[in-house]
Order: C-alpha cells, then structure tokens, then sequence
C-alpha cells in the first residue's frame, strides 16, 4: 500500500455522503502531486522546480522540500526517498545547520546522512555561519558531527554477499534495501533501521532448525 496514513482517512470517512476530509499543513499543488506519485506512480519534473522569480530560493520552502514534508506526514515512503534524494542535492554551508535538524526531526535518514558527509568536507565554513548556532543547541547533533570527523567514516553502499550483517558500516540506501528484502518497514532513522535489522536476525536465528548431526557430519555413513 503506497500510503496507509491516506488509506485509513478513507476509510474512516466509508459510508458517509459527500464526507469532507480535511487536509493540512500542505498546499492544494503539493497534495495533488502527492496524489498523482500515490495513484499513478508519476511526479511531474517541474513539481520539483522553484519559481524563477526566486533567485534565490530558500532551500527550506523550496517545492522539493514541500514535497518532502507531505511524503513524511502522509507516509508516502517512495515519494519521500525521492524528495530525500532532490533536497540532497542542493545542500549548502548556508542550509546545511538547518537541513540536519530538520532530517533529524523527521527521521530523513538519507538526507541527514547526506548533510553529515558534507559537513565532514565543509566543517569551518559551516561552523562559521550564523545558522550553525542552532546546531549547537542540540547536544546530540552535536556528538554525531564530531563522531563523524573524527571516524572519517565512510559507509558500503553493496554487501557481499545475502548473509552480510555489518550494518554499521552500511549507507542508508543498503540498509533500505536490506529492509525491503525482508519485507521490513524502511522508514524510520538510521539507528532505528539497524534495530529492525538486528532484530530480524536474531528472531529468524532463533527459529532457524538445528541440523540433524547425522545428516550435517561430513563423515561418510556406512550401511549394512
């Protein structure tokens, strides 16, 4: 289902005539491009694009993240991972402090992981800027930043192979797509996908038979 969230306002409203269902937080041209990614798998290119009156837009109320913002609230995954993706790709050491606060709000992880790897390359010059006070206020953004500078991480974008379980080595997308594989919710923080993740493991290992020793021995059985 591509949005349960909108699933369920239908279904409350079942049975009753020309029943009003409120929409909120969301402008009318957001909502119908949400609308047309749910029910006709497409989103307009322009949907995307800013005024061109705008010369310089405001990355925070731009269209891209509108659209992030609605996806996020509606439950609208496919269409979120796209806006994650289009916001990441504008980010900038004037937006950068804002973008990883409101990707840490909302459980963006492809976005927060997109803003800290540039954080790790533009480090002074962000931490110059007069938005980066708001960083500061928050002790555990604060703590993933210097974590992130001083590891020099960089995380795998393939596994192996199917029985790889180094999670914290993996990037957001990896770990998505391992969620996926197991017809797990991949929504949610980084921190929060690895415990679905690691959860998985240990129940499937839990319920995963024990070989038979006979049958498991690589020594030869003789019969009489």
């Amino acid at each position: 289902m591509a949005s349960p969230f909108l699933a369920s306002l239908c279904q409350d409203s079942e049975g009753e005539e020309d029943e009003i269902i409120p929409i909120v937080g969301v402008r009318p041209p957001v909502f119908r491009t949400l609308l047309r990614h749910v029910y006709g798998g497409v989103t307009p290119v322009d949907a995307w694009n800013a005024d061109a009156e705008d010369e310089e837009p405001n990355i925070l109320a731009s269209p891209s993240m509108e659209l992030l913002d609605a996806a996020n609230r509606y439950g609208v995954l496919s269409l979120k991972i796209l806006a994650e993706t289009k916001v990441s790709s504008d980010i900038s050491v004037a937006n950068a402090s804002d973008l990883i606060l409101y990707a840490d709000s909302k459980d963006a992880a492809l976005l927060k992981e997109r803003v800290v790897d540039y954080f790790c390359t533009h480090a002074e010059e962000i931490r110059r800027h007069p938005s980066f006070q708001k960083v500061r206020e928050s002790t555990k953004i604060l703590d993933q930043l210097l974590e992130a500078l001083l590891s020099k991480r960089s995380f795998r974008s393939h596994s192996p192979n199917s029985n790889d379980q180094a999670y914290g080595s993996m990037s957001v997308n990896l770990l998505r797509k391992k969620l996926n594989e197991r017809k797990l919710d991949y929504d949610g923080s980084r921190e929060i996908m690895i415990q679905r993740l690691e959860k998985w493991d240990e129940i499937n290992q839990q319920e995963s038979p024990q070989a038979d020793p006979i049958v498991a021995s690589s020594q030869p059985v003789e019969v009489d």
